[in-house]
């Protein structure tokens, strides 16, 4: 038999059960509260994943190692504007440059890779055109040899590809400023295109071009005028009466200084 003096009354059964259900609705309305939290933090640290992720797109964007069209085109060369100022407004045709009767003829061979022909080109040339060319006094040929290497071979072709633009010497000039290391395999397509482009030709037609016999002609005629003159190194200079004999420029490197003395020798053998 039970107690009577232990046994709970109703009233107490009833508190009883209300304060479990009450704890239950606790236990809930904690946990409730702990799901919502959780599901506002992963909230949160997605929008910032969706940030970072989308700050790391634009800024890859931004720095894209991609190319620019003037580097793809090869139109970022040095010394564009100097050529320009150099030979712009004077008569070329072909390997000529000035005026067709000009009195003394000065001839040049170089070969594009030597170094030593782009000091003189940078160094004395200009001193030459601007006193002689420009004037009307003499004009020049640049006769191309290509004994250093393979490349000196692509470069040839390729700049004497520009002359029936009117371009060759703009090209030539603009290679010497921009020249590499002999045999290097700096001589690219996109290399030559740059220069072609720099100096004003339609590069892709002057590549065209270089491979052409008649290109092939010229450097052959390069080969038999040095021989003939016992040239047999760069850059070598003759000088003479335009149509007559031409003498060589001995010295140990030309300058402008005795490269006027043979235009003058030159211009007072022919009677101007």
């Amino acid at each position: 038999m039970s107690d009577p003096s232990t046994t709970p009354t109703k009233r107490e059964r009833r508190e009883a059960a209300r304060a479990e259900r009450q704890e239950r609705e606790s236990a809930a309305a904690a946990a409730d509260t702990r799901r919502k939290r959780l599901l506002t933090l992963l909230g949160l640290l997605g929008a910032a994943v969706v940030i970072v992720v989308v700050a790391i797109v634009i800024s890859s964007g931004g720095s894209s190692d991609k190319p620019t069209p003037a580097a793809s085109s090869g139109g970022d060369v040095a010394g564009v504007a100097e050529t320009k100022a150099l030979i712009g407004g004077i008569p070329q045709s072909g390997i000529t440059l000035g005026k067709a009767d000009a009195p003394v003829t000065i001839v040049e061979f170089a070969d594009p890779q030597c170094p030593f022909c782009k000091e003189y080109t940078l160094n004395e040339m200009p001193a030459v055109v601007k006193q002689y060319v420009r004037t009307g006094k003499a004009k020049m040929e640049l006769r191309y040899l290509t004994f250093i290497g393979p490349d000196s071979v692509t470069a040839a072709q390729a700049l004497q590809g520009a002359a029936p633009q009117s371009r060759f010497w703009e090209a030539s000039d603009l290679f010497y400023r921009n020249q590499g290391e002999e045999n290097s395999g700096y001589v690219t397509d996109d290399f030559l295109k740059g220069i072609l482009t720099g100096a004003g030709a339609d590069a892709t037609k002057a590549l065209a071009a270089g491979s052409s016999s008649a290109v092939a002609e010229q450097l052959g005629e390069a080969k038999t005028l040095a021989s003939r003159y016992g040239v047999d190194s760069t850059p070598t200079i003759l000088v003479g009466p335009t149509g007559g004999e031409l003498k060589k420029d001995t010295e140990s490197a030309p300058t402008a200084a005795g490269i006027g003395k043979l235009v003058d020798a030159a211009a007072a053998k022919g009677g101007t």
